[in-house]
């Protein structure tokens, strides 16, 4: 019997924490992490500040959690991605670039669609910085990302029989700096980014072809 009332509080708890969450990836959105009190984020959600502080500590341990929450979801559409265009089939130099143009395209699609999400990230960079502590645990839940990347892009070069030339965290950084360097600029000059630039159609599949070849 002990069992169920147990169940029940780790459910409830589960349940708290999912809102708590849901609300701050609103209001943070809207208001920025800096200017969005804790009492709008359980007004969202429904709960007391009670409710937070037995899940949260601060509103940067709220949006580590939103920021785990999006990269579990950006990387497994990625996979899927991933998955749809090797299923089209890949036989020749023409369709490898073929293919990375458009999961690169994919990517970038979701990315320069949710400039919010940039906007936020980079808000929250620029406080990790200069908070030690804070630094540190971002810092590890960027590495959790990038080791996740990599393991995604390892797997599928794996399933088309080709393999990486360098590092393959290093390659993730380096591909990556393409994508934020392009939301950067969008972002300080207003320009609406395209996936059809030559940054996505050109750039970035030479630079993912420099870094693999045939698997011997």
């Amino acid at each position: 019997m002990t069992g169920q009332p147990r169940q029940r509080e780790t459910r409830r708890r589960a349940e708290t924490r999912r809102r708590l969450v849901d609300a701050a990836r609103e209001v943070f959105a809207e208001h920025s992490i800096r200017d969005t009190p804790v009492e709008l984020i359980c007004e969202t959600a429904g709960y007391s500040r009670g409710a937070f502080y037995s899940n949260f500590d601060t509103k940067e341990d709220l949006f580590l959690a939103v920021y785990e929450e999006e990269m579990a979801l950006r990387i497994q559409r990625t996979q899927d991605i991933v998955d749809q265009v090797i299923a089209l089939g890949i036989e020749d130099e023409r369709d490898l670039h073929e293919a990375i143009v458009k999961v690169g395209a994919a990517c970038a699609e979701s990315l320069i669609a949710d400039q919010n999400w940039y906007l936020l990230v980079t808000e929250f960079r620029a406080h990790a910085l200069r908070d030690p502590q804070l630094r540190e645990r971002a810092g590890e839940h960027l590495e959790r990302l990038n080791d996740a990347v990599a393991d995604l892009m390892l797997r599928a070069l794996d399933r088309l029989d080709l393999r990486i030339v360098v590092d393959a965290k290093d390659a993730v950084r380096a591909l990556t700096s393409v994508y934020e360097a392009e939301l950067e600029r969008t972002a300080f000059t207003g320009v609406k980014a395209t996936t059809q630039s030559a940054l996505f159609t050109e750039i970035f599949p030479s630079m993912v072809r420099s870094f693999i070849e045939p698997r011997e």
